[in-house]
C-alpha cells in the first residue's frame, strides 16, 4: 500500500508542476510568440537542461540513491559526492560564461548573428544554475531514500512560478524568463535544502572513486541520448536560416508530447522496474502486462492530440505574438511527435524490464542505436522539412528502437488480443470526437470536446476490456 501512495503521491506532484509549466509556456507564447528572441532563451536553457539530465536525474540519481542507502559514514559518501562533481560543474559554468559560444554552436550554429549575440548574453544570467539543478538532485535522492516522494516532486513548481512572475515584469523582455529561470532554480534547491543540514559536510574525495564506476554507465547512456538534442536544434536553426522560430516550433509542440508520456509512460516504466525485480520468473507475464498498460494510455492519447492538435494549442497559446499560422505549423509538429509516442512509451518499459533483469548492455545498445537513427533521420528529412522533419526524426528513431528491443525477447509473443481492443476503442473514440469538435468554434469547446473523447473511450474499454476490469475490481477485494 504505501508503494501505491508514494506513486500516487508522486504522481499528482509531477502533474501539478506539468500544469504549472503549461501556464508558463502559455505567458511565454503570449509574449514572445515564435520569434528569434524567443529562440535564443530556449536555447540558453537547453545546456542547463542538457546537464540536468546528464549529471542531476538519470544517471546521478541511479547511481546515488542506491550507494547512500547503504553507505555506513554517510556523511563522508555525500561529501565525497558533493566536493568532487562541484569542482566539475563548477569549471563548466566557468567555461560556459567566459567562453558563451560553446553553447551557441553546440545546439544554434546555425542560427542568425543577432540571435546567437542574445543567446551568449542569456546563456551566462542561466550557466550558473546547473550548481542549484545538482545540488537539488541530490537533495532530491537524499529525500527520495527516506521515503519522502510528494515534497520533493513539488519542488520543481518553484522555478516555474518564479519564471511566470518574472515575465510580467514590464520592461525587461527575454530578460524576464531567462533571470526568472536562474532564480526559480536556485529557489527550488533552497526549498529542498534541510536534508544537508542533517549531514557534517566537509571536503572529501574518498568514495568518489567508488561512485564513479556506479555513474559510468548510466552517465553515459543518458549522454548519448542527449545527441539527439543537440542535432535537432543545429537542424532547425540552420533550416530556419536564420529567421528564428524553428526551435520555438518544438519546444512548444515537445509540451504536449511528452505531457502523457512524463505521466503515463514513465509511470508504467517505473511500476514494471519495480515489479519484476520483485519477481523475475515470472518475467513474460509482467511484461505482456506492462506494455498492454503503456498502450491503453498512450494510445489514445496519440489519437486525442491528433484530433484535437489545433483547437487545443489554438486554446493554450493563441494569443499576443502566438499567431494563427504558429498554430498550424506547431499542430503540425505535434503531430510528427506523437506518432511515436506509443512506440516510445513501450520502449521505456522494455528497457526498463531488462534494467530489472540486471540487462544493462541491451538497454544501452537500445540507446546508441535510437541516436544514431535520430542522427541519420535528422540529416535526411530534417534539414528538408524543419521541425516537422525533425519531430518525425525523433517518431522513427523510437520505432527503431522499440523494434530493436522487441527483437532480443524470447517470447516473440508480447502482446495480447486486448491491444487489439485498445487500438479499436482509441480509433472509434478519435472518430466520435472529431464529429463532436466540429459541433463548435469557440475555442472553450476542445475542453468539453476532450472530456467526450475520454468518455468514450473509458466506456468502449469497459465493454471491450470487461476481463481485465472484473479482474481488477476482484483484486481490489
Amino acid at each position: 500500500m504505501s508503494v501505491i501512495i508514494s506513486s500516487l503521491a508522486f504522481a499528482v506532484a509531477t502533474f501539478l508542476s506539468r500544469i504549472l509549466g503549461l501556464v508558463r509556456d502559455m505567458l511565454m507564447a503570449s509574449k514572445f510568440g515564435t520569434s528569434w528572441q524567443a529562440d535564443a532563451y530556449f536555447v540558453a536553457i537547453l545546456f542547463p537542461f542538457f546537464l540536468r539530465r546528464v549529471f542531476g536525474e538519470g544517471a546521478m540519481t541511479s547511481a546515488f540513491v542506491p550507494l547512500y542507502a547503504e553507505a555506513e559514514e554517510k556523511d563522508e559518501f555525500l561529501s565525497s559526492v558533493l566536493t568532487s562533481f562541484t569542482l566539475v560543474l563548477l569549471v563548466i559554468v566557468a567555461l560556459v560564461m567566459i567562453f558563451p559560444d560553446i553553447v551557441v554552436y553546440l545546439f544554434s550554429s546555425g542560427a542568425a548573428e543577432q540571435t546567437k549575440e542574445l543567446i551568449r548574453l542569456l546563456t551566462r544570467i542561466t550557466a550558473p544554475s546547473i550548481l542549484f539543478i545538482f545540488w537539488w538532485a541530490i537533495t532530491y535522492s537524499i529525500e527520495n531514500t527516506r521515503g519522502k516522494f510528494f515534497y520533493p516532486a513539488l519542488t520543481p513548481i518553484i522555478p516555474n512560478i518564479v519564471i511566470i512572475l518574472f515575465m510580467l515584469i514590464p520592461g525587461i523582455g527575454i530578460f524576464g524568463p531567462t533571470w526568472g529561470f536562474l532564480i526559480g532554480e536556485a529557489a527550488a534547491f533552497l526549498a529542498l535544502a534541510y536534508p544537508l543540514r542533517r549531514h557534517r559536510l566537509k571536503l572529501s574525495f574518498k568514495y568518489t572513486k567508488t561512485f564513479l564506476k556506479l555513474f559510468w554507465p548510466s552517465f553515459l547512456a543518458m549522454s548519448i541520448s542527449q545527441i539527439n538534442s543537440i542535432v535537432d536544434t543545429n537542424v532547425v536553426s540552420y533550416y530556419s536560416k536564420g529567421y528564428g522560430g524553428g526551435v520555438s516550433y518544438l519546444q512548444y509542440a515537445s509540451r504536449f508530447y511528452m505531457l502523457p508520456y512524463g505521466l503515463f509512460g514513465v509511470a508504467v516504466a517505473t511500476v514494471i522496474l519495480s515489479t519484476i525485480s520483485n519477481d523475475r520468473t515470472n518475467y513474460s507475464k509482467h511484461l505482456k502486462s506492462g506494455l498492454t498498460s503503456t498502450l491503453f494510455f498512450t494510445v489514445p492519447a496519440t489519437v486525442g492530440l491528433i484530433v484535437l492538435d489545433e483547437p487545443i494549442l489554438r486554446l493554450f497559446y493563441e494569443y499576443g505574438q502566438f499567431t494563427a499560422n504558429d498554430t498550424r505549423i506547431t499542430a503540425q509538429v505535434l503531430n510528427a511527435y506523437v506518432v511515436g509516442l506509443p512506440f516510445y512509451g513501450m520502449y521505456s518499459t522494455m528497457a526498463r524490464a531488462r534494467h530489472a533483469m540486471k540487462d544493462m548492455k541491451t538497454p544501452l545498445k537500445a540507446t546508441t542505436i535510437v541516436a544514431i537513427s535520430n542522427v541519420v533521420m535528422d540529416l535526411l528529412v530534417g534539414l528538408k522539412y524543419g521541425p516537422v522533419g525533425v519531430a518525425l526524426a525523433t517518431s522513427v528513431a523510437g520505432i527503431i528502437g522499440f523494434l530493436y528491443l522487441l527483437s532480443k525477447e524470447q517470447d516473440k509473443r508480447l502482446f495480447e488480443k486486448d491491444d487489439l481492443y485498445i487500438l479499436l476503442s482509441a480509433v472509434l473514440m478519435g472518430i466520435l470526437t472529431y464529429y463532436f469538435i466540429s459541433i463548435s468554434t469557440r475555442r472553450i469547446w476542445v475542453i468539453p470536446a476532450t472530456v467526450f473523447g475520454a468518455l468514450v473511450y473509458l466506456l468502449l474499454s469497459a465493454v471491450f476490456l470487461r476481463g481485465r476490469v472484473k479482474e481488477f475490481l476482484k483484486r481490489r477485494r
